[in-house]
């Protein structure tokens, strides 16, 4: 058994499909602060959909992601919705300083086994990951590359976890919504893989 120290959030609706009818575990990738706290990410996306919480900055990187998914803007009520369809899960168990700072090779490598153990677990259908330093540092036991896939000139990083029992779960790297992400051109993205 791994260290699983961050606790993934778990929408109501994920083990059912929730409203896009397939398991989505959103792949992020980091926490930071100083002291680790095992539900910082279901505390993270309560205070995101709590509507009587005051809008932060950080909040648009869940605002831009979920637009994706719908292709629309969204309010409060289809937040609420399209998070109780999703898993959202921070790839590195350990915290890190601050924003937009690297996990070590090590740190990512450390990881690995509880991710593991987090796709036997809920099993996902498609895994989204959000930016190209996560996926630069996935680990690629049990991967099988996608087939190219060009969307509007751009080539797009997917292919396949193969878990114990065979379950092909599909996976996609998506910019990550924090910066330099256009929530339409990769609502296009998102849907080729679904």
């Amino acid at each position: 058994m791994y260290k699983l120290t961050f606790l993934p959030f778990v929408g109501k609706n994920y083990n059912n499909g929730g409203m896009f009818g397939k398991r989505i575990m959103v792949l992020g990738d980091s926490h930071y602060g100083s002291v680790p706290q095992p539900n910082i990410t279901r505390d993270v996306l309560g205070w995101y959909l709590d509507q009587n919480v005051e809008r932060e900055g950080w909040m648009n990187t869940f605002l831009k992601f979920e637009r994706s998914l719908v292709n629309r803007e969204t309010t409060p009520k289809d937040s609420c919705e399209i998070w109780n369809s999703l898993l959202f899960y921070n790839y590195l168990q350990v915290l890190l300083d601050g924003p937009r700072e690297a996990g070590t090779e090590q740190q990512y490598k450390d990881s690995a086994g509880a991710f593991f153990q987090m796709l036997d677990h809920y099993r996902p259908d498609v895994i989204i990951v959000w930016g190209k330093r996560l996926w630069k540092n996935l680990p690629w036991d049990n991967w099988i590359e996608g087939a190219p896939v060009t969307v509007d000139g751009e080539e797009i990083d997917n292919g396949y976890y193969k878990l114990s029992d065979g379950h092909m779960v599909r996976v996609v790297c998506v910019y990550h919504p924090s910066v330099g992400y256009s929530w339409d051109y990769w609502h296009k993205v998102i849907m080729r893989f679904m």
